[in-house]
Order: C-alpha cells, then structure tokens, then sequence
C-alpha cells in the first residue's frame, strides 16, 4: 500500500520502525518547521532530520494559511534555525555521531525541488531547465534588510522576505511585476474575506478582539 504515491505530512514523534517502512516503499515526506514547533509536535529528533538519515527527500510546507499565511521564506528560516538548535542540544546532551548542521542549499532544495517532488511535479516545475514550466520568481537583493548580497543561496533562505519578491511568472505568464500582483482585484479580494471572516465569527459566536489575547490564557 506505500510508495511514492503517498505524502506524509508532519512525520513528528514517529516510531524507527515506521521511518524504515517509509524508506523501504520510498514515500514523500513533508513538514512544517512553524506549525510543528508552535503546536508542540515535534521533538529533538526533528522529523525533517528522520527523514534525511533515513534517504528520503523531505519538503517543506506551511500547513495553515489561516495562522501563518503562505510564506515559504518563513518555513525555511525556521528549518534552518530548528535543524541546528536540535542536532546542537543533541550533541550538548553527549549523544554520539549527531548529525551535521543543515545547510542553506539543503533548506531552498527541501523548499523547490523536494516539494516538486512530493507532489508528483519535479518533471515539470521544482527547477529551471529545459521543458519545464516556466514557474520563476525574481527577487530583490537591494533592500536595506537583505544587502549585501555575500551568497545567493543563503540569502535567499536567511534575509529575503514575502516582500523582496519584485516578479512572478507561472507557466511563462507574468503574475506579478515591480511588485504589483497583476490582474488581481485587491478591494473585492479585501471584502470578500472580511465578509466571509463576518460571516464565520458571526455564526460560530466568537467575539474578534484584534488588540487582546488571540487564545485563552487558561483552559477551565
């Protein structure tokens, strides 16, 4: 029953025996470095981790767009800083032959070609090459939080943000330019979501409160 046409999503707190069922059938594996760490999934053995000493690829992903948006740029800071913050407790706890500290080729691979290739797509969008779709987006490097450029790559997965990003094109069609989206109706969008928002609080009894708390401090 597995094999590469199964994702796995999380992988957090799983037994050896099952990582070694995963890499024997060669299934996909995906994370989500924020939602992991903010629900208390995860623990120093770090799935992405498990996942790499067991030969698998795994990918990155956001999991809730309603608490953290899509920003993959987000999800690769935090796997590089949550990658090395637990091989290092690891190796401080006198564990012998820890893994090495993630790098940032292998943090933009788990965000680009990985996720291509858990999702079925690495013969069509995931890289740049000949056939592919042309999915590309254009980033600045020229802002006061990003500059100056010492290493592409590492930039890319420490310094650059949501807002860096200048161009997008999907399947050769340009989406976005000059850092304007292109053909979208941003008030309509504005005001069916916060009609929607309305109409969700409204029929679930919630009061929103943008200023106070955003989760109960104690649970009766």
């Amino acid at each position: 029953m597995l094999g590469p046409h199964n994702i796995f999503n999380h992988c957090t707190r799983i037994p050896q025996e099952t990582w070694r069922l995963f890499a024997d059938a060669g299934v996909n594996v995906t994370i989500n470095p924020r939602s992991d760490a903010l629900f208390g999934f995860d623990d120093d053995s770090f799935a992405y981790q498990q996942a790499i000493d067991h030969g698998l690829t795994p990918a990155i992903g956001v999991d809730l767009d309603t608490a953290f948006g899509s920003d993959m740029f987000g999800e690769m800071h935090a796997l590089f800083t949550q990658q090395r913050s637990a091989m290092r407790y690891r190796k401080f706890r006198g564990e012998d032959n820890v893994p090495s500290p993630i790098t940032v080729e292998r943090v933009l691979e788990a965000a680009t070609v990985n996720g291509a290739g858990a999702a079925g797509l690495d013969g069509v969008v995931g890289s740049l090459a000949p056939g592919k779709q042309a999915d590309i987006i254009m980033v600045r490097a020229d802002s006061v939080a990003v500059l100056p450029v010492n290493n592409v790559v590492g930039t890319v997965v420490q310094a650059v943000e949501r807002s860096d990003i200048d161009t997008v094109m999907v399947a050769g069609e340009i989406r976005k330019r000059s850092g304007k989206l292109i053909g979208a109706d941003l008030i309509k969008l504005t005001a069916d979501v916060t009609a929607s928002r309305d109409y969700l609080l409204e029929k679930s009894g919630h009061r929103l409160d943008q200023i106070g708390a955003s989760i109960p401090t104690k649970v009766a």
